[in-house]
């Protein structure tokens, strides 16, 4: 854990924004050509910044689980300059967090990497998102797993839940109406976003 700590901030470099180097990003993030309903495609910077500082904390609360103090010390002070560098980097003074996207706030609110006051205004920006998308979701691997998460601790259950129980394209539940029993391969997610219509 330390040494991949080492790495990323290594990668980072001093201001502590992981811009360098090839990512996957958000991989299979919903995307069209249609101008009327625009893609959401996340920064690799953003999303490996915030990775980064999630990965410092985690290894923070590992090291006061094995009573290492001053490595607790060590990487909670990193952890703390992280958030400061992805706050600085890429969230404005009115909580609006890089390209606006769903897995930008999910990311972000998850890995508590905004300040307490940022906080309710970049959760009505995920919740009014998703609500203008007509309840879909247009995250891919890595903001997938956080975003019902994040709407239910900011108070939008309601939000989540219909999220959840969406069937139409993009959702959880439409491979499920497809006859699907696993998550899809990339090459069957992908032929399904070219079928894909827009909602009206």
């Amino acid at each position: 854990m330390q040494a991949w700590v080492a790495y990323m901030k290594a990668q980072a470099g001093d201001d502590l924004v992981w811009s360098s180097g090839f990512h996957f990003g958000d991989w299979l993030a919903y995307s069209t050509t249609n101008p009327a309903y625009p893609g959401a495609t996340t920064g690799t910077d953003v999303i490996a910044t915030a990775f980064f500082a999630h990965s410092t904390s985690l290894l923070a609360k590992t090291a006061r689980v094995l009573g290492r103090e001053s490595d607790r010390l060590a990487y909670e002070a990193l952890a703390s300059d992280i958030r400061a560098a992805f706050q600085k980097e890429f969230v404005t003074a009115t909580g609006r967090v890089a390209e606006n996207t769903q897995t930008a706030y999910a990311l972000s609110l998850n890995f508590d990497l905004l300040a307490q006051t940022q906080r309710p205004e970049a959760a009505r920006r995920l919740a009014a998102d998703v609500r203008e998308r007509e309840n879909h979701l247009t995250t891919g691997f890595l903001g997938t797993p956080y975003i019902n998460d994040v709407l239910t601790r900011f108070g939008h259950l309601d939000v989540a839940y219909d999220l959840l129980l969406q069937e139409s394209y993009p959702s959880w539940l439409y491979p499920v109406t497809q006859g699907a029993t696993t998550i899809w391969s990339a090459g069957t997610a992908r032929s399904q976003m070219a079928r894909f219509k827009a909602p009206r």
